[in-house]
């Protein structure tokens, strides 16, 4: 106790130091519930928080608008407390400011530091998804936390140890209303990467023009304007220096917010982070490095997900096949072109009057059979669910059921059950969503719930053999909330929809930017989803919606996970989910959702694919040619290309537009070929890569900046990715074009296929990309294992393997391969793990374990990039090799072996 306490005191000297006062911070506009376009020196006036200055409507200051520190820090087993009381109470935006607060540094691991701000008088909703927090602190802290000292305004700051550098500074007044809480801090440097779900066109954030993005899940289309989309990731990271020292910021809250990102008058770069319930709650990691950080945060919210191997293939799907038939038309068109596909995606048509648990008796009547096909042709199925179900409660059994379960979400109060409310639906909340009648929404977070769920999972299971499920629409979304009707109410009916009550959480004081973005009708927060006046339980407290909103499908991801893993028993589920919240990568995998086939969102779902590698999601891609509209042909085979590379590929889009399977076009289905046999081939890497997320939480798609943090130029390229620090892409996503761009950091670079050197960097080069070539370079120094490709993952298996070894300036290179069943439990005992060391001539294996899963499995081809000379000699295994049995280029500098050495036995190459 008495250390933390000596560390207290000497965090008060410090504050006084490095917290300068400023008594005007103009750029810290008051926000406006209509936003910044009805700005006026009249509209300033309503609110004694703001003033009006030159211009413009500015917070007062720190003194006047925020607290007052009580008393000298109170130590705590882990950190220490500090006592805030409202400097004015007469100073506000929105009313209702909580006049007491506790300011909380919780000390975890020496990189992570957790600070709490709430009420210090009554609980308030905190969240209550479980993170991963070790038992005792660290016992040498890398930060330092600051805090004004007694009788001064409250602002903190930390800072990190190793050389002085402030990671967060608070600045002007904190504000701590019921429903307004509003914080504003320095930044380290406008490298600001991270936050969503929301739409941005940059993966490095935007200072100037100010620029403000909501966070809240919503069933909101992809967009280029800046709105929130599907889930809630308030979780953001900031290069530090030139060095790419690197620190990231969670802010756990899961009600709706937003932040702003700006220049103070001097050019400083500032956040504002704005939320309308619960408490301030932060966790800071330390990294040093962007792959620290990832490795941090996910240990906190859960490493990702193992996804299973087959789930690496390309997948099919489609909302509009209308029928069986079609669904085989499209596979057959599949093979006799020779694309590759492990998986087919059932979308809701194939329901009946899409109702979940149910196929359509008429045009699928024959799924189950349709189903057997597949899987007699090696290939997966996954079918879709959505969370809302029909209120049939005299015909629909799973709805019977669900209502013998108490499983729905109700009103927060029998007086808010409108008059018009169907009978027998009680007090649940009643909505419109795909089926033809009215919906109720299942509460996820109650454990009675869950096993209703479970249960009608496995149900579902006995009529349709599926391999996997994807839930849909799990924001909730619901449709023409607040409006006359829904746009697909069934007609001929009077007008009705949902309509949610003038109360302060269906009309909160400051509803977001949320209520602004160009999709929301009604403009109040509850457009398109369900009304927040509603309550939900995990059957021990009773929460809100207007809370737990955004943990909607976090609640739904983890009661569906629980019933995979009762319908395959020994298996890792695989499970696909829109909507999704830090934690959420432990149990599922992430598609960007409803996009346009568009080049601007081409371009965007590779910063989607960082963002999610970020969050922990790292399975993850958009819908390949688009999801809306129709693609011409150039554009699906640039984005077949693009998408052989996302880590979840799926080509997919909605009802009424023309088919886009690679096999429409017969230049996409040679291209697509050509490009997912490039894929298949890389699987045992990607695989690979994924086994170190799962185990360590690193990420798998990596933006340059990742690899090359001290890489200035690195830090802006957006439109280039990796598959771990081996394999970069360079996808071509502008109209038109037969060459581009790419940069190539500091190294040598060779081209993967041929294994020619394309560039030894820093540099910048133009590269010859016509429509049938996607660049692709690997990395000086690295071991990438490849596989014999086939047209699935069953097949290709059972290939031979080999490896591309690519050369450094010293002639090393490393790498690794991971293998194991591709879809059991994960067991590393009992799991392949070989690690492969080149040096100057010698190859090298050491098996760690898991000979047996390898049985039958051989290496059989090595290719070497860069080799200096034709060799004189090679032995394998001490046995020499005859000359016949290796090839080398003098212009290409390639080396090229034929072996034949079982997977299971060490290897040893001797190169002379």
């Amino acid at each position: 106790m008495g250390k933390v306490l000596k560390a207290v005191l000497v965090l008060g000297t410090l504050c006084c130091l490095s917290l300068a006062q400023q008594t005007k911070l103009q750029a810290i506009e008051c926000p406006f519930p209509e936003g910044q376009d009805v700005v006026s020196e009249a509209e300033c006036g309503k609110y004694t928080l703001c003033e009006w200055t030159d211009g413009r409507c500015h917070e007062v200051d720190n003194q006047q608008g925020g607290y007052i520190v009580q008393g000298p820090p109170e130590a705590t087993a882990r950190g220490f407390k500090v006592n805030l009381a409202k400097a004015d109470s007469s100073v506000t935006m929105f009313g209702d400011d909580i006049q007491n607060l506790v300011f909380e540094v919780i000390y975890h691991e020496n990189y992570h530091l957790q600070v709490k701000i709430y009420d210090a008088d009554n609980a308030r909703y905190e969240v209550p998804v479980p993170l991963n927090l070790p038992e005792t602190p660290g016992a040498d802290q890398g930060y330092t936390v600051g805090v004004s000292e007694e009788g001064a305004p409250f602002h903190f700051n930390v800072t990190r140890n190793s050389n002085g550098i402030t990671l967060f500074r608070s600045m002007g007044p904190l504000t701590f209303e019921n429903q307004f809480i509003e914080i504003h801090t320095w930044l380290a440097s406008t490298y600001l990467y991270g936050f969503g779900e929301n739409t941005h066109l940059s993966f490095r954030h935007v200072f100037e023009p100010r620029n403000t993005w909501p966070i809240f899940a919503r069933d909101q289309v992809v967009g280029t304007e800046q709105m929130n989309e599907y889930g809630q990731h308030p979780y953001y990271m900031v290069m530090e220096d030139d060095l790419g020292t690197s620190h990231s910021v969670l802010l756990y809250n899961s009600n709706a917010m937003e932040y702003s990102t700006y220049l103070l008058d001097d050019g400083t770069p500032a956040l504002t982070l704005r939320t309308i319930g619960g408490i301030l709650d932060f966790h800071f990691f330390l990294g040093p490095y962007p792959e620290d950080l990832n490795q941090q945060y996910t240990s906190m919210v859960g490493y990702p997900v193992f996804p299973t191997y087959w789930s690496l293939g390309f997948q099919l799907s489609r909302w509009g096949y209308n029928s069986t038939d079609k669904v085989r038309e499209v596979r057959e068109r599949m093979k006799a072109m020779s694309i590759p596909q492990d998986v087919q995606t059932f979308d809701i048509d194939y329901m009946e009057r899409c109702r979940d648990f149910t196929y359509d008796p008429v045009n699928w009547n024959d799924m189950p059979d349709l189903v057997q096909e597949l899987h007699n042709d090696n290939v997966k199925v996954i079918t879709i669910l959505d969370p809302a179900l029909v209120i049939d409660f005299e015909t629909y059994e799973p709805s019977i059921r669900g209502r013998d379960a108490d499983a729905f979400i109700k009103w927060a109060d029998p007086s808010l059950v409108p008059d018009d409310q169907e009978p027998g639906t009680g007090e649940y909340i009643v909505g419109f969503v795909w089926p033809d009648t009215k919906t109720i929404f299942p509460d996820f977070l109650k454990p009675e719930t869950q096993d209703w769920w479970i249960n009608e999972i496995k149900l579902f299971h006995d009529v349709i053999d599926y391999d996997a499920l994807w839930i849909d629409m799990n924001e909730p979304s619901n449709f023409g909330t607040d409006l006359d009707r829904p746009f697909n109410y069934p007609p001929g009916l009077p007008d009705w929809s949902l309509k949610c009550p003038n109360t302060t959480l269906d009309s909160p004081p400051y509803p977001t930017k949320t209520t602004r973005v160009s999709d929301n009708e009604s403009k109040r927060i509850s457009d398109h989803t369900i009304c927040m006046t509603t309550n939900q339980t995990d059957g021990t407290t009773v929460y809100s919606h207007y809370d737990v909103h955004s943990l909607y499908g976090w609640s739904e991801t983890i009661a569906t996970y629980r019933g995979l893993q009762e319908v395959f028993p020994g298996k890792r589920p695989l499970l696909l989910s829109r909507s999704t919240f830090p934690g959420s990568g432990q149990y599922a995998v992430h598609w960007l959702g409803d996009n346009t086939a568009d080049w601007t969102h081409m371009y965007m779902s590779i910063i989607g694919m960082f963002d999610f590698n970020m969050f922990g999601l790292p399975m993850v891609g958009a819908d390949v040619c688009g999801f809306f509209d129709e693609p011409d042909m150039e554009m699906c085979a640039r984005w077949m290309e693009l998408g052989s590379f996302y880590p979840f590929s799926r080509n997919h889009n909605t009802n009424g537009m023309a088919d886009q399977d690679p096999g429409m076009w017969p230049e996409v289905a040679e291209i697509s070929r050509y490009t997912l046999n490039i894929r298949y081939q890389y699987l045992p890497y990607l695989y690979t890569l994924f086994h170190r997320a799962h185990m360590h939480g690193s990420s798998v798609v990596r933006p340059l900046l990742n690899v090359f943090p001290s890489d200035l130029t690195a830090r802006d390229v957006d439109d280039q990715f990796m598959w771990g620090d081996g394999l970069m892409i360079a996808p071509v996503i502008t109209q038109g074009a037969v060459t581009r761009d790419v940069y190539f950091p500091e190294g040598k670079w060779y081209d993967l296929l041929s294994g020619v050197l394309a560039a030894t960097g820093p540099t910048t080069l133009t590269v010859d990309a016509p429509l049938e070539v996607i660049p692709l370079y690997v990395k000086e120094g690295k071991i990438l294992p490849y596989q014999q490709p086939a047209i699935n993952t069953v097949e290709s298996r059972q290939n031979p393997f080999g490896l591309s070894i690519a050369l450094d300036a010293s002639l090393n290179a490393t790498g690794e391969i991971f293998w194991d069943d591709g879809d059991g439990e994960h067991v590393m005992s009992e799991s392949y793990m070989n690690h492969f060391s080149y040096s100057q001539g010698l190859l090298t294996s050491q098996i760690m374990h898991g000979e047996a899963a390898v049985a039958g499995l051989y290496m059989d081809t090595i290719e070497i990039y860069g080799h200096p000379s034709a060799p004189t000699s090679i032995t394998v295994n001490g046995e020499d090799q005859p000359s016949s049995s290796w090839t080398y280029n003098d212009a290409t500098l390639v080396l090229s072996l034929s072996i034949h050495v079982p997977l299971s036995d060490t290897l040893t190459v001797q190169i002379v």
